[in-house]
């Protein structure tokens, strides 16, 4: 019926709004990671990087690679999302 479509499409509204905040928020991660790793870079090049910069960089471009595969899972999660086929009718 109507009222149950809209009602779903309610939720359906409410959970896309949701993942893009969560998506905002990763991607704000990201970005601070990426600075990071650009200060290590820099103080490398200067002789001034801490012994083990080399390992933070590692372990900062695999949190990146999780950051985005979370993403990616919020955009498949988002287009999977039952009701939506009923949200496009």
């Amino acid at each position: 019926d109507a009222a149950g479509k809209a009602a779903d499409q309610a939720k359906h509204g409410i959970a896309v709004g949701k993942e893009k905040i969560e998506d905002t928020k990763l991607k704000k991660q990201i970005e601070e990671l990426l600075q990071e790793i650009g200060d290590l870079v820099v103080q490398t090049k200067r002789g001034a990087a801490p012994a083990d910069a080399e390992a933070q960089i590692d372990a900062k471009v695999a949190k990146i690679a999780e950051l985005e595969a979370a993403i990616a899972a919020n955009d498949v999660a988002a287009t999977d999302t039952p009701g939506e086929a009923a949200a496009a009718e």
